[in-house]
């Protein structure tokens, strides 16, 4: 009888998650041509992005930067189409059961996907703090330290590469926002840029970069810093949008108590409860 309700609950939550996905569909519709899919190749060490008129168009469209959320909208798409078929086989399975299946479906959808689209779909039924685990765990490759490097670690034993850095992971740590240090950003096939902080926007399980420029007094540094801002720019990052950047000079060096007002301000909403 316990396992009966255990399936009578799950029947009804599936339901539910279907009829979530399938009202999500109908919003995505209008965001894409009828009748297109999506079409993901790897150029060099970049993946590129196609979008597909009909079934005959097999190479399809060069999906342009500034245009990738037709990419996310027709991944999302099609995921959710998986996913729904999903839902409904576990459903026909689930009426013939007496007992709980040990699988997921979401995550099941997700594997029957091109494995070069599976990063641009959201999976909205994963709870936050599973998400957050999952992102904050990921492995990426990490740029290293000169030999005779100054060394500098916050009270969690992460090292970086200022006092001002200090300042900055433990504000963040202090308020349990997530961030990954200097976790590779790819502005194209041959540019690789490691921004200082990335942090998770648990809310809308989105990233945002920060950069910190500490020796603002050097002009060849201050003119690499202004270039380096220019390039998030074009790439999509607007300050005060998904990108932070805060100064320094000697005279005027970053301060403590700014930067925790800062994070509380613009980062407090997005703690996990």
């Amino acid at each position: 009888m316990l396992n009966q309700k255990r399936i009578d609950d799950e029947i009804a939550h599936l339901s539910g998650i279907k009829e979530t996905t399938e009202n999500q569909m109908i919003k995505l519709k209008n965001k894409i041509p009828e009748g297109s899919s999506l079409r993901a190749a790897t150029h060099g060490k970049s993946v590129q992005y196609y979008i597909c008129s009909n079934g005959k168009d097999r190479c399809g469209k060069y999906i342009k930067k500034r245009n990738q959320k037709i990419a996310l909208a027709l991944a999302q798409m099609e995921y959710n189409q998986i996913l729904l078929n999903t839902i409904d086989d576990e459903i026909a399975e689930l009426r013939k059961l007496k007992a709980m299946p040990k699988y997921n479906p979401y995550s099941m959808a997700l594997e029957k996907m091109n494995p070069l689209k599976r990063e641009l779909v959201r999976l909205p039924f994963v709870s936050d703090e599973e998400y957050c685990l999952e992102w904050v765990s990921q492995d990426y490759p990490k740029m290293g330290f000169n030999e005779n490097a100054p060394e500098y670690y916050t009270k969690k034993g992460l090292r970086v590469r200022s006092k001002s850095e200090i300042i900055i992971s433990e504000v963040l740590d202090e308020y349990e926002i997530p961030y990954l240090y200097e976790k590779p950003l790819s502005f194209g096939a041959e540019q690789i840029v490691h921004p200082d902080f990335t942090i998770l926007d648990i809310n809308n399980r989105s990233e945002i970069v920060w950069e910190h420029f500490g020796m603002m007094d050097d002009m060849e540094y201050r003119n690499n810093a202004f270039r380096k801002i220019r390039e998030y720019e074009s790439n999509g990052y607007y300050q005060g949008v998904n990108f932070i950047w805060t100064i320094e000079t000697g005279k005027f060096p970053i301060n403590a108590k700014i930067v925790n007002s800062m994070v509380r301000e613009l980062f407090g909403k997005h703690r996990l409860k």
